[in-house]
């Protein structure tokens, strides 16, 4: 996957009994309209909106890796979705049997209603809104309903009261054989009806846009790293990096080659953390690289900073060559933990990843408990006890936490 969990220590709570967070369903919060005007105490979602009907758009459904329809044995995803509520002509039945003998249902984001549905979801749990991912292979594809997909997210976070804003993935962009700048500044001149929106987040006066990827994507060299940054800054946007978990020690180094210029230029840094620990090792990462190392940094370089939560993660479905369920959940205390700890670092925002990342199992939208799962494919459900949105929940208990702080 393009956003591969990062290797870790193999877990050692094998059998250990971890209490359930959501000891009940909280209340709905039908949220207000946000403030779009900055990103402080927000909790915004990272949201791929890349799912597709077989052959639809441009053929890559991303339910599947190796064929046009997901099959048993080809299926790029180790979560389901619990597709109650979406719109009937968005789905479609596929081999995998559930329990109960009825097909398991995929659906289509490029299909009205879906995409509004999710900003409900968000809205209903005080979630702010989503960071709406824009790979570089997507900006020239004409047939991959990419900018539908922005269209419907603009109206629905217009509708909802939400936020949202385009975040690049340096992914497919290859420095010396495109003009990595050039097609960004264009791109966004062709997006100003979007970014335009009354929805799209603003921060410190200037609209927000992030680029993914910087220490991460190796075909993105520094020198085109700079030259991107200081456009768009030049251009008056407000500049996310989206980057790799060990930057600071990067920018410490300072070798050249070495992102550390790109870094300092930066409005604000999120490392992607991500597969960088498990529950065993992620109160060391807090106490240690969170709230010493990267927070001051961050305080040095006069750099606003975001910290990136995540529930859990498996994508062997995808990539056989991996551990099932690498990365527990381990209902849902995995998850909380980090969320108090980001909470207690208060940052700018936290952004929650992901949303819908069905391939490497870290969604948080619902999706279907263990018992519901089918019986001829293996893949991954959240625990029985817990409601199919109980991890929503516990990001919008956070979100409004945070929102206190």
């Amino acid at each position: 996957m393009i956003r591969a969990l990062q290797i870790a220590a193999t877990l050692s709570l094998a059998g250990q009994s971890l209490c359930n967070p959501v000891s009940s369903h909280s209340a709905k919060r039908q949220g207000s309209t946000i403030d779009r005007s900055t990103l402080n105490g927000k909790f915004f979602v990272g949201y791929q909106a890349w799912f597709r009907k077989p052959l639809e758009d441009d053929g890559n459904s991303h339910w599947t890796t190796d064929t046009p329809s997901p099959e048993v044995g080809h299926v790029g995803v180790d979560m389901i979705p619990d597709v109650t509520g979406y719109p009937a002509e968005c789905l479609f039945d596929t081999v995998f049997t559930r329990p109960d003998g009825s097909a398991a249902q995929f659906y289509s984001n490029d299909c009205d209603g879906v995409v509004d549905l999710h900003f409900k979801m968000m809205t209903d749990h005080g979630i702010s809104g989503a960071f709406l991912q824009r790979f570089y292979g997507y900006i020239n594809e004409a047939n991959g309903g990419w900018v539908n997909i922005l269209n419907a997210a603009k109206t629905a976070a217009e509708k909802y009261g939400r936020g949202f804003v385009i975040e690049y993935d340096l992914n497919g962009a290859v420095t010396g054989s495109t003009n990595i700048t050039a097609t960004y500044l264009a791109d966004l001149a062709a997006l100003s009806d979007i970014t335009s929106s009354p929805a799209y987040m603003h921060h410190e006066g200037k609209p927000v846009i992030e680029i993914w990827g910087f220490g991460i994507v190796s075909t993105v060299t520094v020198d085109d790293g700079i030259a991107i940054v200081t456009a768009l800054k030049n251009a008056g946007w407000y500049v996310i990096l989206g980057v790799q978990q060990a930057w600071h020690a990067e920018l410490v180094q300072n070798q050249p080659g070495n992102f550390g210029p790109v870094y300092r230029l930066a409005d604000m840094i999120q490392p992607w953390t991500v597969g960088a620990y498990d529950i065993n090792g992620y109160p060391d990462f807090l106490n240690g690289r969170q709230a010493v190392e990267d927070k001051g940094a961050l305080q040095d370089f006069g750099i606003d900073s975001s910290i990136v939560v995540w529930p859990g993660g498996s994508s062997s479905n995808a990539n056989p060559n991996e551990q099932f369920d690498h990365f527990p959940r381990w209902n849902g205390t995995f998850y909380q933990m980090q969320l108090d700890g980001a909470v207690s670092l208060k940052p700018t925002f936290i952004f929650g990843a992901m949303f819908d990342e069905m391939n490497e199992g870290t969604s948080i939208f619902p999706v279907l408990r263990t018992s519901d799962l089918p019986t001829n494919q293996r893949f991954l459900g959240i625990d029985d006890d817990m409601p199919t949105d109980a991890y929503l929940t516990l990001a919008g208990n956070a979100a409004a936490q945070f929102s206190q702080v």
